[in-house]
């Protein structure tokens, strides 16, 4: 059976009762899991990127923008809580240690690293010295070569289980960069019992998610929203409640769909695409040692979150 993990990102945009309403809507939907993510804002930032200009429903700085999408411990616990009640499971990816610190107190038994830390080689390793190895880890591998993920999956060689999830580092992803081919490579060369092989879509739609689960993928996480009348950043790559219902029944039903062939190319590591549309992402300037350019109209603050 696919696993299919609703992403709720931050689009919630910091609103406790709307988180709750995305959980209600995605166990409607045919969700099988519940994704978070976790980022301790005032570490994780310079304070000179946190004190710039940020124009924004929710302030005037990017640091009130930012903040607003962290929930409290208490908000954590209710929506704990109300997971437990519908008895869906959870996980998130935390984007720093703090963060990572904060969500061991509620002993889950999954944790993600995005694509920004996947090779990030000391980060896995204090992540792996953390976490339990009876626990799962899923790392989604955009931007990454072969041998970057042989590295990386080594570090969590004494887990249980690994997920690596095919992904692409753009949003939305266009159709001709979706690069499915790669889930076969992936299932080639690091498939096994202990490791399954994923994918985490971008695409605007759900037809090439349908295609992953076709190619093998074991997981299907997509981004999942209310609705895409929003200021939160990426919203047109997330799918509604309807749109993630129709998916899911499709995916259990074993319908199949067709892409052209520009869809199944094979490229691992960082594509030329990836990296212009990175360039001009403030988080992805840090990773990349680029040029800071905030002052553009494209910025995407929270780049990196997968």
């Amino acid at each position: 059976m696919v696993e299919l993990v609703a992403e709720l990102t931050t689009n919630h945009a910091g609103n406790m009762n709307v988180l709750l309403r995305m959980v209600d809507a995605a166990v409607d939907a045919g969700a099988t899991c519940i994704k978070m993510q976790k980022k301790d804002v005032e570490t994780f930032y310079s304070q000179e990127k946190l004190d710039l200009e940020y124009a924004s429903p929710y302030g005037q700085t990017y640091r009130e923008y930012r903040t607003m999408f962290e929930f409290p411990l208490e908000d954590w616990v209710r929506f704990d809580k109300h997971c437990m009640y519908w008895a869906i499971p959870w996980f998130a990816t935390p984007q720093d240690l703090p963060s990572l610190d904060f969500l061991l107190s509620f002993q889950s038994c999954r944790y993600k690293v995005s694509s920004s830390n996947a090779r990030d080689i000391d980060f896995l390793v204090a992540v792996a010295d953390r976490i339990e190895s009876e626990s799962e880890i899923v790392l989604s591998v955009a931007g990454s070569t072969l041998d970057q993920i042989a590295e990386s999956l080594d570090v969590f060689h004494d887990f249980r289980r690994v997920w690596l999830l095919h992904c692409v580092a753009q949003y939305p992803c266009s159709i001709r960069d979706l690069r499915l081919g790669n889930i076969a490579e992936l299932k080639k060369r690091f498939g096994s019992d202990r490791v399954r092989i994923g994918y985490s879509g971008h695409e605007e739609g759900w037809a090439p998610s349908l295609v992953a689960a076709q190619l093998g993928a074991e997981m299907i996480e997509r981004h999942f929203c209310l609705s895409r009348h929003s200021f939160v950043h990426h919203i047109e790559c997330s799918l509604t409640p309807p749109e993630f219902a129709t998916m899911a029944r499709a995916i259990r039903d074993g319908k199949t769909a067709e892409l052209p062939p520009v869809a199944h190319r094979i490229e691992f590591g960082m594509s030329d695409e990836e990296k212009l549309f990175l360039e001009n992402q403030t988080y992805a300037n840090d990773r990349l040692g680029l040029e800071s350019r905030f002052e553009s109209s494209r910025v995407c603050p929270c780049q990196g979150d997968e």
